[in-house]
């Protein structure tokens, strides 16, 4: 394979993390607000992590309310439908939205308990910090893209490419997460080989469909692997940020908190957010 195929995981560059301080253009927009929550869940038949899952939602329901979110607003994380769907919420349970008001990032768990009745049924009660983002707009539905050509399953050191179409002008940001490693695969930045960068400036155009990667010294596509050798599979989350308006970024470690914080400081007429997983194997 080619030395310079660009890697969605080993790559030798930078993991780029979010300008934090872009969110205070949006002050007015987006209210923030920190909550302690709580939840809880009663199982039979759930594996415990699903069970404790289940108690982080009810968790984030009730950051919504106590955040004077609307009660019948409905939490909801991923809508994938293949066989792995139960592990990427596992995975990525971090990683919540909601149609409308608000949006939830749990900061920390502050206890958590588990217990069983005389029947089996086990109970596991969740005490959370919680950030909750208020928004005062709506979802624009003229912005929007449309991701084609990933498929549910890769064989490790497959090659990716994917198309995008937008509905309007506008930039585009593409997170790659893995339970392992979080970083910003579009536009890639490598300040030692700018030979390798995208073009951060690089403006989308309504209804033409653009090919990533965009960059020629990436032919070949985004070379899949396997972040950890002792993995046999990996569950992989390509997050694609569209927006009106162009964003900076700061050359350094990214997290999934750090990638929601900054998408959510977004108001949410501003931006379209969706969400792709796959599973590479050996």
């Amino acid at each position: 394979m080619n030395n310079h195929t660009h890697r969605l995981f080993q790559r030798k560059g930078l993991f780029l993390a979010i300008l934090f301080i872009f969110a205070g253009q949006f002050a007015m927009a987006q209210e923030k607000v920190k909550v302690e929550a709580s939840g809880s869940y009663v199982s039979r038949d759930l594996t415990p992590e699903q069970t404790r899952q289940k108690a982080l939602d009810e968790a984030k329901r009730d950051a919504l309310i106590k955040a004077g979110v609307a009660e019948s607003i409905t939490a909801s994380d991923f809508l994938y439908t293949f066989e792995d769907n139960e592990k990427f919420k596992e995975i990525f349970q971090a990683f919540t939205s909601t149609e409308t008001g608000g949006e939830v990032i749990i900061d920390s768990i502050l206890s958590e308990n588990r217990s069983f009745d005389q029947f089996g049924s086990m109970t596991i009660e969740v005490k959370v910090k919680a950030t909750v983002f208020i928004h005062k707009g709506k979802e624009d539905p003229t912005l929007d893209i449309k991701v084609d050509g990933i498929e549910e399953q890769y064989k490790n050191n497959a090659s990716l490419k994917f198309d995008i179409t937008p509905s309007i002008d506008g930039y585009l940001k593409i997170f790659n997460v893995t339970d392992e490693v979080s970083s910003l695969l579009f536009p890639y930045i490598d300040k030692e080989h700018p030979y390798y960068n995208d073009n951060p400036s690089m403006q989308l155009k309504a209804l033409q469909k653009t090919t990533f990667p965009v960059n020629k010294a990436f032919s070949d596509g985004y070379s899949l692997e396997i972040t950890n050798p002792e993995k046999e599979k990996e569950f992989d989350l390509l997050i694609f940020v569209f927006t009106r308006k162009n964003i900076a970024f700061l050359d350094n470690a990214a997290d999934m908190k750090q990638i929601m914080n900054w998408i959510y400081s977004i108001p949410m007429e501003e931006r379209k957010v969706v969400q792709v997983g796959f599973v590479i194997s050996r």
